[in-house]
């Protein structure tokens, strides 16, 4: 859908698990929308934010940024966190949403968050989040395209520091993840030197994908290469290497091992 030289509400949310990418998110998404109005390729802008992810919309809870705020929004890529909180609500799960009170029964979340998109006269709608949030908000385009001839548009933007979201190549919060997992492992690793015999085991999230334990691993280890040691010291590069790699897409036998 094209909305050149019109007036566009713009709605955000974010919802599930925290990335190290949720504020600066907001603040990318908003500068550019900001930027087209500035360019004169939409003719007027609101932005609203859905405070608490599918909750805040399911009740109504939002607010509109003021223009003198939008003109610090730059701010929030310095902040981690979500600027406008999470929730793990999911609207396709309609027994949920009525036992925490987001929704009557008999009626469908997924019909309450449509009419509050359209009571707020919003245009597009940014889901910031992973596989959860952006599934919700696959059945909620559907819905609004079915339901309500499509009059709000949807556009998820993948969240995850798993990197686990096909066929995009980096998902927002993977790499920072992987870099901070990467200093986070450079200090528990000095407890090796305490033992002889220790063995230290680091665990990563990931779900079933791998990659943020490989890309910590290897940020872990360019690292390691910057680093200086000394003979006749005990400690070096290899006592302080990563010996062994764990992902799920291989398998692994213990016993073997």
């Amino acid at each position: 859908m094209s909305y050149a030289n019109t007036h566009v509400n713009v709605a955000m949310m974010t919802a599930g698990g925290l990335a190290p990418c949720l504020s600066s998110s907001v603040a990318a998404l908003t500068e550019h929308w900001v930027a087209a109005l500035k360019a004169g390729k939409i003719s007027g802008l609101s932005i609203r934010m859905y405070t608490d992810g599918y909750k805040g919309l399911l009740q109504g809870e939002s607010f509109v940024v003021s223009e003198d705020v939008l003109e610090k929004i730059s701010s929030l890529h310095d902040l981690g966190g979500s600027p406008i909180g999470n929730s793990r609500v999911k609207l396709t799960n309609i027994a949920d949403c009525v036992k925490r009170g987001l929704c009557k029964e008999g009626e469908s979340p997924l019909e309450v968050a449509s009419q509050q998109l359209l009571k707020d006269e919003v245009n597009v709608i940014h889901t910031i989040g992973g596989d959860d949030t952006n599934t919700q908000a696959a059945e909620l385009s559907k819905y609004l395209l079915k339901q309500h001839g499509g009059k709000v548009t949807v556009v998820g933007m993948p969240k995850t520091i798993d990197n686990d979201v096909f066929p995009i190549h980096q998902s927002f919060g993977a790499d920072t993840a992987a870099q901070q997992g990467a200093i986070f492992f450079e200090n528990v690793v000095s407890e090796s030197t305490a033992n002889p015999r220790m063995l230290i085991l680091h665990e990563v999230m990931g779900r079933d994908c791998g990659y943020l334990t490989a890309a910590t691993a290897k940020y872990y280890r360019e690292a390691l290469q910057k680093k200086t040691f000394v003979s006749p010291f005990t400690t070096t590069a290899k006592s302080r290497d990563v010996h062994a790699i764990w992902i799920p897409e291989l398998p692994v036998d213990i016993q073997g091992e």
